[in-house]
């Protein structure tokens, strides 16, 4: 998320083109019930279960099923892990978005450095009369 901030700070996209990419790259999450079925951690039944407990409740899915016993939490974090796995990267959606070229993209995330880390500060001394 920090190099589409980045991108846009520096002018090299526009925040609808910004808000476009971390659009595109959360609609590429596969749900975490989805996972829990296809690594046969629950069941569709489960997931259908915890599902109509969202409607009454603010809690995230995996929450959900480890409070209802589905899951625990080293079982939800392989899942996570594995959702963040299947996520295209923002470097790979500006590229083939056509926004930036792969070349444009590294230029810029190196002038991004460059400027972060740049030059000290001038720092500004002020003289005080002594006695």
């Amino acid at each position: 998320m920090w190099l589409c901030f980045d991108l846009v700070d520096g002018g090299y996209i526009t925040p609808e083109q910004g808000m476009q990419l971390l659009r595109q790259q959360m609609c590429c999450k596969t749900p975490i019930g989805q996972l829990a079925v296809e690594c046969e951690m629950m069941s569709m039944g489960q997931v259908f279960d915890v599902l109509a407990q969202q409607f009454r409740s603010s809690l995230p899915f995996g929450e959900l099923a480890i409070e209802l016993g589905y899951l625990n939490r080293e079982q939800l974090g392989g899942l996570i892990l594995r959702q963040l796995d299947s996520v295209p990267t923002l470097m790979d959606l500006v590229i083939s978005s056509g926004f930036m070229t792969e070349q444009e993209l590294e230029d810029a995330i190196e002038h991004r450095k460059r400027t972060r880390m740049g030059a000290p500060q001038e720092q500004q001394f002020e003289l005080l009369e002594v006695g």
